[in-house]
């Protein structure tokens, strides 16, 4: 494994501070508390031949993990960038700093718990050189036993208070399973994205108070509203551990979606639109509350009774930003 990593190293044609010449591709990756699975990610991309022939660099942010990062990207990995934060910045954030610091035309950005499968990047950069109108692409997302998982995502509107927004994104308007090797769509899944540099800095990078969840949907929604394509590559394979990284936090990863998906409504549709919601959701959630104890509790109902419990509690207290995944936020 080391050896195949070392020769891997040898046919890449930048170095890790990219002397040699600029990058056509940066890859991204963002990670917090994720050791393994980063380690298995950037296994993946040192062994892939296929990148050699690109030009490319990898930058690790990393959102002050305590888990030793620090110590297997800069002793295992010396070819990646490692650029440590003092604190967590959250995802928007992390991303902007990312692009800012890549020097490639290119940028793929990437969770810790993604796998790359070998020529299937080079592969998306020959389908992104076709898109020059392209701000934003996405590959189909697999398991690691190749089976399909969901990669577009449906804009979040008040019906999936109401109806199943999976529906959404099952219909063939959403453009999942598509035939073709470039498919336009309205979102897609943040956990491997690919953006050309000079579209992503016209519009600004991600929004930066989205901490985690939806600045990638609201990324896609500010290019296709100022002319640009948001574009789904069905042909191009990425592994995604689908939940790697929130599973052991699964309440306050969907405090957070909460806080990411009201600030979503009052950006794109104003404050009459996110009282409504806001009613909608606080009715359920004490609809649950109230009816959940008379259930036979299982360990799943016991988490999901925590969370609406958490859910009414941050609307009687107004809100705050610091309600989900990081608590310290001010």
């Amino acid at each position: 494994m080391e050896r195949a990593v070392e020769e891997a190293e040898k046919r890449t044609d930048i170095s890790h501070n990219g002397n040699t010449g600029p990058a056509a591709l940066s890859i991204v990756i963002i990670t917090k508390d994720t050791r393994e699975l980063l380690g298995r990610l950037l296994r993946s991309i040192m062994q892939d031949a296929s990148l050699s022939s690109l030009g490319f660099e990898i930058i690790v942010i990393d959102n002050a993990s305590l888990d030793g990062t620090d110590t297997l990207v800069t002793r295992s990995f010396p070819r990646a960038a490692y650029v440590r934060n003092a604190s967590n910045m959250g995802f928007a954030a992390s991303v902007n700093e990312g692009c800012r610091r890549a020097k490639g035309s290119l940028v793929l950005f990437l969770n810790s718990d993604t796998l790359l499968i070998e020529g299937q990047v080079a592969r998306m950069v020959e389908l992104a050189g076709g898109l020059p109108d392209a701000a934003i692409m996405g590959p189909q997302l697999v398991y690691e036993d190749l089976r399909r998982q969901r990669s577009v995502s449906a804009v979040p509107g008040l019906s999936d208070e109401f109806f199943s927004r999976s529906l959404r994104e099952r219909s063939p308007r959403a453009g999942e399973g598509t035939a073709g090797p470039c498919v336009d769509v309205d979102s897609l899944i943040g956990a491997a994205i690919m953006v050309r540099k000079e579209h992503f800095d016209s519009l600004g990078g991600f929004d930066e108070r989205f901490f985690f969840f939806l600045e990638e949907t609201d990324f896609c929604v500010r290019a296709r509203h100022s002319g640009l394509r948001v574009v789904f590559l069905p042909d191009v394979k990425m592994v995604h551990l689908q939940g790697g990284t929130v599973r052991k936090t699964w309440v306050d990863g969907r405090m957070e979606y909460n806080i990411s998906l009201r600030k979503f409504f009052l950006k794109h549709h104003g404050a009459f639109y996110t009282l409504v919601f806001d009613t909608v959701r606080f009715l359920k959630a004490l609809a649950f509350v109230i009816i959940a104890p008379f259930s036979v509790f299982s360990a799943k109902m016991r988490m999901r009774y925590s969370y609406y419990l958490r859910l009414l509690g941050w609307y009687l207290k107004g809100c705050p930003d610091n309600a989900g995944l990081n608590r310290n936020r001010l």
